[in-house]
């Protein structure tokens, strides 16, 4: 169970929408232990009226929008920030200047969790990493209960007070959620580090910038800490500045025969490096090649990564909606490309360059229907390259013409 401390005057900069949220999630939290809570939201929309309701129905918390809450701010033992939030957000700059202490929800649960903690990120494929250690840990029958949380909109703060130090924690977590720890020297004692890709650079002004956010989940690791790394060159440096025990993950080895040796059935090559790391982690904690062979055969996979919905008159409809980079895009494209593909494709600018998948859609059979969305320039710009024109409307096709 976490320790409750003494009542103290905490505000929450940042709700968020989704009802196991951070935000939320830590005003329930502060508030059910009796703090006097403040939850200040800067840009409050429809969707997070029920978050409201839930809020307003407390004695000791106090909702306030869109004005900065400066008084509250002055008196605050504690700021808790989403991480959606930058710093430069007028109400966390007042809270610098005064030198208020800050917290986010996974460092107000790393501080007091009595169990054992994994956290996995990763540009791409930390949600199915984390799910599938989660899993693995629940096929081998641990001592005790598995939870799993973090960047799945799922804070950890929702379950902080049934946490037994027999359990153990799966932690996904984002470059944003890892900022907030590195800025308060946390990091768990077993880390999971999958690849590092362009994305984000709207919010990073380099990849240097941004791996060095991602790289926070080990930098303050005691010298007992474990992390698992690619083995790829690009994170030698990365290995040295370790203090604990470092595990590199390629792509052969016995997690790879072990997974080659089992059920495994989520397709790509992208998910089989997940189930690598995944099962790199579990045999490290001592886990048994049967019952991971087991957890292996099991596993479903997540919603909206190459999520197979439908099969229609021998048509195969895919869900990968979680693909928000031209990487994950072309893991797709990969993944299926022995097939004619219809693409649908499009979205925000994330100040990523697309010139790569527009080359490797070139040179597949792909009718592309480019949708709208800040990127929507840049995507046909890079396709304008590669001889596309999508000027006759939002659907291009590669090679011979897939439909009308």
């Amino acid at each position: 169970m976490i320790v409750l401390k003494q009542k103290k005057q905490i505000v929450v900069v940042g709700l968020g929408q989704y009802p196991k949220g951070s935000g939320v999630a830590a005003a329930l939290f502060c508030a059910k232990r009796g703090d006097e809570v403040t939850v200040f939201e800067p840009y409050p929309t429809p969707a997070m009226e029920k978050n409201f309701a839930r809020l307003r129905a407390l004695r000791n918390v106090e909702l306030t929008l869109k004005d900065v809450p400066k008084e509250k701010i002055l008196q605050a033992d504690l700021i808790v920030k989403h991480q959606r939030l930058r710093m430069d957000e007028p109400a966390i700059r007042l809270a610098i200047k005064t030198k208020k202490k800050f917290a986010s929800d996974i460092s107000l649960f790393l501080e007091h969790c009595p169990a054992r903690v994994i956290a996995v990120t990763g540009t791409r494929g930390k949600s199915t990493t984390s799910a599938l250690i989660a899993h693995l840990l629940e096929t081998g029958r641990p001592t005790g209960h598995v939870w799993l949380g973090g960047n799945n909109l799922v804070s950890p703060l929702t379950f902080a007070s049934k946490v037994k130090a027999g359990d153990w924690v799966v932690l996904e977590l984002s470059s944003w959620q890892l900022e907030e720890l590195g800025r308060l020297s946390l990091s768990p004692a077993i880390a999971v580090w999958t690849n590092l890709m362009p994305d984000h650079l709207n919010t990073y002004p380099d990849m240097e910038a941004y791996a060095t956010a991602k790289a926070q989940i080990f930098l303050h690791q005691k010298k007992d800490g474990l992390v698992f790394l690619p083995s790829s060159r690009s994170f030698d440096a990365w290995a040295k500045r370790a203090r604990g025990r470092v595990v590199r993950v390629g792509t052969n080895g016995e997690a790879r025969r072990i997974v080659d040796a089992s059920h495994w059935s989520i397709p790509g090559e992208h998910n089989a490096l997940n189930a690598f790391f995944a099962v790199s982690v579990v045999r490290e904690l001592g886990m048994s090649i049967t019952d991971i062979k087991k957890g292996l055969a099991t596993f479903q996979g997540l919603p909206a990564r190459q999520e197979v919905t439908a099969i229609i008159r021998g048509v195969t409809y895919v869900n990968d909606s979680s693909s928000t980079t031209p990487e994950a895009t072309l893991a797709a494209l990969q993944t299926y490309r022995d097939r004619p593909i219809h693409l649908i494709f499009g979205g925000s600018d994330k100040a990523l360059v697309f010139d790569v998948v527009a080359k490797k859609i070139s040179q597949q059979k792909i009718e592309v229907i480019l949708l709208p969305g800040t990127a929507h320039e840049k995507i046909v710009n890079a396709f304008k390259q590669m001889g596309g024109d999508f000027s006759r409307g939002n659907r291009y096709a590669t090679g011979r013409p897939l439909g009308n």
